[in-house]
């Protein structure tokens, strides 16, 4: 399943919509091209972009920022949101951007799509389709259409279209879920490529999208607010069995033969403790998928929730740039510190606004 961060653009800014309303606006970004850099740094190998001004104007607005974006980064970019004619398309194309996103005018003016797809070809034409209810928003999600998705998505498909950007708008930006239903039901009625957008807000989103064969997964706030670490993603979704193998000889020690271990919530990002490993520990994770320890108040090694019953069930395993530090990501039961919070970091120090 490809993965496509998005970068959502508005004033020139990075910023995140609520079941896109205009007025309820979180920026997350001065400058959108270095967000792009983080996500491509991270192991994005596609973008999402959307100009929210351009959508609502019928014409490209953040051309500035569209353009910074391009020459940032060395992945392929999409971009939707006032595309209304074909010579913005060829514009668009030969500033860099790989795939153009054509919302509204393929509502309004089906026929100019099938032009489209065979002026510059199906790779380079993406059908964004936007609804509420099972019927077509259009012009920047403020109205509706009187076709429904599924409808739409048919015709596009008559038209040569292989690529549909699916978005539920009463799930964007609410982290509530993705409509995985709607989205299986567009790819099993049509057979195109339909890359879901809306309301991820996690990980198991994503196994949910990909258990149903949903080809791509846009993922917005969840990124912006830690829910999904994108390596992770990238890892399960895009290079599943890829993984470069770490054994501990690769590991750098302190004098004790130790290495501290920072451990996350796998789902929403959350540091839940500190600890150590030796080489035990260490292997024993990685062979029964538990988060296995050294106490160097006990001088022992100890399986996290032996006897609590609150085990960390090991998602995923890095090693930081210097390879002094490890990072797990785990599926915490129950909670992590021994005093019943969840976290072991619950008391503020001093909070910096």
């Amino acid at each position: 399943m490809q993965l496509y961060p998005a970068i959502d653009m508005k004033g020139g800014k990075c910023v995140r919509l609520k079941q896109g309303s205009f007025q309820q606006v979180t920026v997350y970004a001065d400058e959108p091209a270095e967000m792009a850099k983080l996500w491509v740094m991270q192991g994005a190998s596609y973008l999402h972009l959307v100009d929210l001004d351009g959508a609502l104007a019928g014409h490209s607005v953040n051309e500035a920022a569209i353009r910074a974006i391009v020459d940032a980064v060395d992945v392929p970019v999409e971009l939707g949101g006032g595309i209304r004619s074909a010579e913005t398309v060829e514009y668009l194309l030969n500033l860099g951007v790989a795939r153009c996103i054509i919302g509204t005018k393929a509502v309004e003016q089906p026929e100019f799509i099938r032009e489209l797809v065979e002026r510059f070809g199906a790779e380079r034409i993406v059908v964004g389709v936007d609804a509420k209810d099972g019927m077509v928003a259009v012009e920047g999600w403020e109205k509706l259409s009187s076709i429904s998705a599924i409808d739409l998505c048919s015709r596009m498909k008559e038209y040569g279209v292989r690529h549909i950007v699916y978005t539920d708008i009463s799930r964007d930006g609410m982290l509530t879920g993705p409509n995985v239903e709607a989205t299986r039901q567009l790819t099993e009625a049509t057979g195109l490529d339909i890359i879901a957008s809306g309301g991820v807000s996690g990980m198991k989103d994503l196994e949910h999208l990909n258990a149903n064969g949903i080809k791509g997964a846009i993922i917005g706030k969840a990124l912006y607010e830690n829910r999904i670490f994108l390596p992770e993603a990238v890892a399960a979704f895009e290079r599943a069995g890829q993984e470069c193998t770490v054994s501990w000889s690769d590991l750098k020690t302190d004098a004790a033969g130790l290495v501290p271990v920072i451990v996350q919530d796998w789902e929403n990002g959350q540091v839940l403790m500190l600890a150590y490993m030796n080489q035990q520990a260490f292997e024993d994770t990685v062979r029964s998928g538990k988060m296995h320890y050294y106490s160097r108040s006990r001088q022992s090694q100890w399986l996290k929730g032996e006897t609590s019953g609150h085990f960390q069930y090991v998602k995923s395993l890095y090693l930081d740039c210097d390879n002094d530090t490890l990072l797990a990501r785990v599926e915490q039961v129950g909670v992590a510190c021994h005093t019943g919070s969840r976290s072991c970091f619950y008391r503020g120090i001093k909070t910096f606004l």
